[in-house]
């Protein structure tokens, strides 16, 4: 057996990539890198009992070239008697009338193809011929553009896709070893123009950065390789805490509208916050493609991290976050934003919004600063809570015949719209309004002392 057949299926072996029975289709553009995989793979089907077919897509975006492409690849595969399928992909029509990236465009339309043939023939797995070079490029990528360090895990080696999975068994070799294997059993092969221009990101990396950084490390290809390995390793480790986390800190109702406590999440390192955070998220969005930039994820940090006042954050796809003190709701703009109701706990301060604090007492004392209510409760009205207002909230004030809507308060007062949405109301455990805090108070309350029970203290920020 050649080296550079061992070393691929030591490859293989060691990532049990390949089992007994597969049925593989190799994707073969015709390159050197595709040709050599239909290659090797042919070589080692039966070691391994496997069977092989091929599957070549042809995007139609350089003519009678790429029609050649897609001959050449099939007179392969009929030299080696492997089954052969094709496809001419409609990219240049999707372009014309989408518009969009042609790249993204290629790929959707390619791996589609890719997933049908799987089905229809039954394939367990699409073996693809991305190599070590082609890793060094993408983790470049991943850095060139700000990836977080949790997506910076390179091209991943084996990874689920339609009924099965794809499989990279060239992620171990280099470009240099892929064509001594070439020149070696005297294989022709299609060039693609298109990888010469520097149109594309990628390519400018293939053809300034990653010689530059083979000059100076010729080993270059190993330490990235060793590099992936290890940051595959610490994500898996964090990736499993991530989700014990998530399962400690996040509720769903019944309306699937995800909750999320910021007292424990406060508590919680912030590389597993983040990976909580995409966790979320990935549920949320039903596990869909969506663009999460990183300075969006950084806002969704802050807010949860925080437990007192309010905030709203739109997210993609008509979604949002509502925090409301130590809640955090995730859910779409068709669900309903919480309306929270906060215990207002005795004898201590709580900040409860709108830059107001307050401190309810038993005990009458001149230790205690700002402005002073005193107030008769009942047990049956206890606990008292805090909340946001709600369509057709009233309360009834002293002197007054009937009780006062709450918007037209707001209305008086000139409270803004958005903090109307956040001003905290004074509640009893039946939802009867007490107060509109720092605005009015209702006919329980009293600036002189007579026998109330209770004290309550305010203080503005």
């Amino acid at each position: 057996m050649h080296s550079f057949v061992r070393k691929v299926k030591e490859y293989i072996d060691k990532h049990q990539l390949i089992k007994e029975g597969d049925r593989l289709l190799i994707a073969c553009s015709g390159g050197a890198d595709s040709l050599a995989l239909v290659h090797v793979l042919n070589n080692l089907k039966e070691i391994y009992h496997v069977e092989i077919g091929i599957a070549h897509a042809d995007h139609q975006l350089r003519g009678e070239e790429s029609a050649e492409d897609s001959r050449f690849v099939e007179r392969f595969a009929a030299n080696l008697n492997i089954p052969f399928f094709a496809a001419t992909l409609e990219v240049p029509k999707r372009v014309a009338a989408e518009g969009g990236n042609v790249q993204v465009i290629c790929r959707e339309e390619r791996y589609s193809f890719f997933e049908k043939t799987m089905k229809i023939f039954h394939y367990t797995k699409l073996v693809l011929g991305h190599h070590a070079d082609d890793q060094i490029e993408s983790v470049i990528m991943s850095l060139a553009r700000g990836s977080n360090s949790s997506t910076i895990t390179g091209i991943p080696r084996s990874r689920p896709f339609s009924e099965g999975h794809i499989i990279r068994p060239f992620l171990c070799i280099t470009k240099k070893e892929i064509f001594e294997y070439i020149h070696l059993h005297k294989l022709s092969f299609r060039h693609d123009p298109s990888n010469d221009k520097h149109t594309y990101t990628r390519n400018r990396i293939r053809h300034t950065i990653v010689p530059l950084l083979k000059e100076e490390n010729p080993n270059i290809s190993d330490s990235i390789h060793t590099f992936v390995e290890k940051q595959k390793q610490d994500e898996e480790f964090l990736q499993s805490m991530a989700k014990r986390k998530y399962e400690q800190l996040v509720t769903i109702d019944q309306d699937g509208v995800f909750f999320l406590d910021t007292k424990c999440f406060i508590e919680v390192p912030i590389a597993l916050q983040r990976r909580v955070i995409l966790l979320l998220l990935k549920y949320l969005y039903k596990n869909s493609e969506i663009l999460l930039n990183d300075h969006l994820i950084d806002s969704i940090l802050a807010a949860c991290n925080k437990h007192d006042g309010n905030i709203t954050i739109h997210l993609p796809q008509d979604y949002f976050l509502v925090r409301h003190y130590n809640k955090v709701q995730f859910s779409s703009g068709k669900q309903q934003p919480i309306i929270a109701r906060n215990v207002v706990e005795e004898d201590s301060w709580i900040t409860i919004g709108a830059g107001y604090s307050i401190y309810l007492t038993r005990n009458l004392t001149d230790a205690i600063s700002g402005e002073k209510w005193f107030v008769q409760l009942e047990n049956d009205c206890l606990p008292l809570l805090i909340r946001q207002r709600e369509e057709g909230d009233r309360i009834q004030i002293k002197g007054m015949n009937s009780p006062k809507k709450i918007s037209r308060v707001f209305i008086d007062e000139k409270i803004s719209a958005q903090e109307r949405r956040e001003w905290p109301l004074l509640v009893t455990s039946k939802n009867e309004i007490i107060a509109v805090i720092g605005l009015r108070y209702g006919e329980r309350f009293s600036k002189k002392h007579y026998s109330q029970n209770y004290v309550l203290y305010i203080k503005r920020d």
